[in-house]
């Protein structure tokens, strides 16, 4: 049996009663982080106007909604657009085992196809998609070897995430084994992410995951009209795992499928960018927290973290001590130190205004000071943890901090109350009563149909969405 057999047998026999209470709902918070970084995006990413004129000028009309907007859209495009603008932030979840976000390609395909189908989808329905879509994403994320996919110059939110949209658009049109089988083989021909967007700050990275949701709903759409797909299109000679990486591990791919849930290993983000950051971030706001540090006091820090996020977040240090954009901001470290010593915080508003307006002279020179380090004592522990050591020297002292596991992490996870808290922020240019009504609909989801979840944003106002960069 290949592993997108197995996959398929997975994913079209997965029932709501399989997953456990503590799983569903951490999909729904999961679910209600995706759909509020979505609507917050669309006013804050400079990108946003692009994404959406884009797709408006090729999409006319559908049944899928389009949740910063609430227009409606054929759902391969609705499935662009949301997954676009759910990573338009690089505030979306994270599975640390297999280095990517999720939720960005898996939640935008079953949502958008859960609408389009000739039918009323309930919640349960589009919870069990939805988990499916995530079984698979993080495991392939994990069999791919991160390490070795992110050498290779892929970028695994879209590579993966075309896989796992196909899952879970499947799952809510109704395919069976056979017809998924066929379009994960199609995936083989579609996965795809560049990581040369780390050249320039450009906006591909946010892109991606749209396109691979895109890709997903395709794939269904043509298997469930006969397609036939490549064979064992993942594990393959010429497969995605023996193409995209140097050292594959397929047992990864379908190990514990059936009895653990890695969707439960997913963290959420409170701050805005690369989750290689939020250890080195808490550390450094541990220390602020307990000693008063005056920006100016600041004569040097040090961030020790695991080799791979030093690569992303730290290298070369020259550009990460000199970030030209909001996107180069969220991959230097440098800057997200500068940040929370000068600033005090870390929100996406704080984080887009320095990143796009400019630093004054001492931010830049806290960039400066700052330096990136590995050690044997944090990629022994690495990927199972992604921690970090915070040093900052200052007025003659040293202080120093170690954070084990970031807020957001499965063992340190954000509450209901947190992630509210951070919807509710992204969101506030809705009406108050859009707002509510939304955050009830995923709270209930398990209660309601999908068209209960989509209704309050297609029926707000959303005038006030409109991009103001």
């Amino acid at each position: 049996m290949t592993i997108a057999t197995e996959y398929a047998e997975y994913v079209t026999s997965l029932e709501y009663g399989d997953v456990p209470e503590d799983v569903a709902d951490y999909a729904k918070k999961l679910t209600l982080d995706a759909i509020g970084i979505s609507i917050g995006a669309r006013p804050r990413a400079v990108s946003s106007d692009a994404f959406v004129d884009g797709v408006d000028s090729l999409a006319d009309g559908g049944k899928s909604t389009v949740f910063a907007t609430g227009e409606m859209l054929e759902p391969e495009y609705a499935a662009l657009l949301n997954g676009a603008l759910v990573h338009s932030l690089d505030y979306d979840d994270t599975h640390r085992g297999a280095s990517h976000h999720p939720g960005a390609t898996v939640i935008p395909a079953a949502i958008a196809t859960a609408e389009s189908v000739d039918r009323d989808v309930s919640g349960r329905e589009l919870l069990t998609a939805i988990v499916a879509g995530y079984e698979v994403n993080c495991r392939l994320g994990m069999a791919i070897n991160p390490e070795s996919h992110y050498d290779r110059g892929f970028h695994g939110t879209a590579t993966c995430g075309t896989f796992a949209a196909t899952a879970a658009a499947a799952k809510i049109a109704g395919l069976d084994a056979e017809e998924l089988t066929n379009a994960f083989g199609l995936n083989g021909s579609q996965a795809a992410g560049s990581q040369q967007y780390l050249a320039n700050g450009s906006w591909n990275k946010r892109a991606h995951p749209g396109l691979a949701a895109h890709a997903g709903v395709l794939a269904v759409t043509f298997a469930q009209k006969g397609f036939y797909g490549s064979e064992a299109p993942i594990e393959g000679e010429d497969g995605f795992l023996n193409a995209y990486s140097d050292d594959p591990r397929p047992k990864r791919a379908t190990d514990g499928l059936g009895e653990r849930f890695e969707l439960r290993q997913t963290g959420i983000k409170p701050y805005p960018c690369c989750r290689y950051m939020h250890a080195p971030l808490d550390a450094v706001f541990e220390i602020l927290s307990e000693e008063s540090i005056a920006p100016d006091e600041v004569e040097r820090t040090v961030i020790e973290i695991a080799e791979p996020g030093v690569n992303i977040i730290g290298r070369p240090i020259e550009r990460k001590r000199n970030p030209e954009s909001f996107v180069d901001a969220q991959f230097s470290m440098p800057f997200g130190v500068a940040l929370a010593i000068v600033e005090g915080e870390a929100t996406v508003d704080t984080f887009m205004e320095v990143g796009e307006s400019g630093y004054d002279d001492e931010f830049a020179r806290i960039m400066e000071v700052t330096e990136l380090t590995s050690s044997e004592r944090v990629n022994g522990v690495f990927p199972e943890k992604w921690s970090a050591y915070a040093t900052i020297e200052a007025d003659g002292e040293t202080f120093e901090s170690y954070v084990e596991y970031a807020n957001g992490e499965p063992e340190n996870p954000m509450s209901w109350d947190d992630t509210i808290g951070k919807y509710e922020e992204l969101t506030s240019h809705l009406s108050t009563e859009t707002q509510e009504e939304l955050l009830e609909a995923v709270r209930s989801l398990e209660t309601v149909d999908v068209s209960e979840l989509t209704e309050p944003v297609a029926a707000g106002s959303q005038t006030d969405a409109v991009a103001n960069d």
